[in-house]
């Protein structure tokens, strides 16, 4: 098992490729990388012995201690020459894992609280390959389980239990040096079963939790420029580093109980399924989160409504932000997607008991990209970031708005545009470089979302046909339909509406 293993998590599957049929490592290699990784990362991996007993190498009472109260005692570990250039690694079924975790609230005298779980995995089969630089793990386990009771020393009346039983565990992970230092890893859950309980008495608190998940999977991908470890992150973005990870599940299920000062709350939601990709590389970072299906319901009695529950289609976030100083412009994204949000009944009759609005699901969609040439690093200290003038960050060049769509209440409306930017211009417009393009947009249910907003008392009569009276400049009304479109133009230094100049 891979140090990772003895932390808590599993190694995974590798498949040998013609090349590395003629890579080896033996049982000592692989038992010396262990050791390697540890202290690579501050932990210290000891054992009794290690002894040969013909192709395997027996470690007996295998230690790790990262220095911080984490504590994993393995009785053997087995070391299994196959004979083929690979090695067959065997673990306990089971083992423990200790944690010591400082006292907290300032109180010298107060005792630490000793926290253990136990790790069970019968029946997994671990074989590393590779080569003793670049050693590759391979693990299949048919079921992972855990299982931790907790106890507070400073409250003895508080317990804590959290239990979790995973099936169809798969792990892949690989680690390589050279001009960068490399790491990845795969990691795949066919289906988890997870529940927490606890109870504190001292302050009349309690919760139960329940979660089941499909399909879980995570990934991991880190390189390293060689000797820039020490490295701030923008250092060593700018000399190469690279990074990404990505986790995501199937569909899954959770429920939560609490009770705080003798009220009580119930938390239930679903998801068809989601993922969430993370990352760094050239100069810029990146996320990404998509799910769909989502499903909510929360009941308290501190809530205003007795069912407070909603929906979500599809939900999406998609950001890639240069961070770098730069002469060149550099690419951006943003778009920010909510499809199909709907809200309980009880909720509408708190916001609309007069059912003036129109009640169907809404949406928000903004979707643009564009180029923005970097003044300074944006991973420079945050203070220094946002000091003095907003445009000495950078400048920005062009902004495409492929789609722009906003549904709720009965109003609905699209947008979609493209513009570039004289950052040479700041007069013109007051403060901000010249733009040249333009936007169409249309929009149907408008006047009838206003009159439901007067009809509730949200927005005045004199107010309404203010804001009527200004969209008349910038807008085209039909004579026939709820509906208004608008060309919003930038162009030689103008601003036209439908063809109009305005300025």
């Amino acid at each position: 098992m891979t140090l990772r293993s003895l932390a808590g998590t599993t190694a995974l599957a590798f498949s040998l490729s013609a090349t590395s049929l003629l890579a080896a490592v033996t049982p000592e290699d692989v038992w010396q990388a262990w050791q390697n990784a540890g202290l690579g990362v501050g932990s210290a991996i000891t054992s009794d012995s290690a002894v040969r007993d013909g192709s395997a190498l027996v470690v007996s009472n295998v230690s790790l201690g990262d220095g911080a109260g984490l504590a994993v005692t393995l009785k053997s570990v087995t070391f299994t020459d196959n004979g083929d250039g690979t090695v067959n690694v065997t673990l306990p079924d089971s083992f423990a894992v200790k944690m010591t975790v400082p006292a907290t609230g300032g109180d010298a005298t107060s005792a630490p609280s000793a926290v253990s779980a136990e790790v069970t995995m019968p029946g997994a089969t671990i074989a590393a390959s590779g080569t003793p630089d670049a050693i590759v793990y391979d693990t299949d386990a048919p079921e992972v389980g855990l299982k931790f009771d907790g106890s507070d020393s400073a409250n003895p009346g508080a317990t804590a239990a959290l239990e979790a039983k995973l099936s169809g565990v798969q792990i892949h992970s690989e680690m390589a040096g050279g001009e960068a230092e490399s790491y990845q890893e795969e990691l795949s859950v066919k289906s988890a079963v997870i529940t927490a309980t606890g109870a504190d008495p001292a302050s009349a608190t309690d919760y139960t939790l329940a979660a089941n998940l499909a399909d879980f999977y995570t990934t991991a991908k880190v390189s390293v420029p060689k000797g820039s470890a020490a490295d701030s992150f923008g250092v060593a973005l700018a000399k190469g580093l690279t990074m990404s990870s990505q986790f995501g599940m199937g569909a899954s299920t959770f429920d939560l109980s609490s009770t705080q000062n003798g009220t009580a709350t119930k938390i239930s939601g679903s998801l068809k399924d989601g993922m969430v990709d993370v990352g760094a590389d050239a100069g810029k970072v990146s996320y990404y989160n998509n799910f769909n299906g989502l499903e909510a319901t929360i009941a308290s009695a501190d809530l205003p409504v007795a069912n407070a529950a909603f929906g979500l289609g599809q939900g999406e976030i998609h950001l890639v932000v240069p961070v770098l100083k730069s002469d060149a412009p550099a690419d951006f994204t943003f778009l920010i997607n909510m499809t199909d949000l709907s809200f309980a009944d009880d909720i509408w009759a708190m916001i609309d008991p007069g059912k003036a609005l129109k009640h169907d699901p809404a949406t928000l969609v903004v979707d643009t990209f564009g180029q923005v040439t970097l003044a300074q690093d944006l991973t420079d200290d945050a203070a220094a970031v946002t000091a003095g003038d907003p445009n000495a960050i950078g400048q920005l060049n062009a902004l495409e708005v492929p789609n722009i769509h906003l549904k709720a209440g009965g109003a609905d409306l699209t947008a979609q545009g493209s513009f570039t930017f004289d950052n040479s211009d700041m007069t013109t417009f007051a403060g901000m470089p010249a733009p040249t393009g333009k936007i169409d947009i249309k929009a149907t249910g408008v006047n009838a979302l206003v009159d439901a907003l007067v009809t509730m008392g949200i927005l005045g009569k004199d107010e309404a046909d203010q804001g009527r009276m200004m969209l008349a400049m910038f807008a085209n009304t039909s004579a026939t339909a709820d509906e208004i479109t608008s060309t919003l133009e930038f162009k030689d230094k103008h601003f036209f509406a439908n063809g109009q100049q305005l300025q």
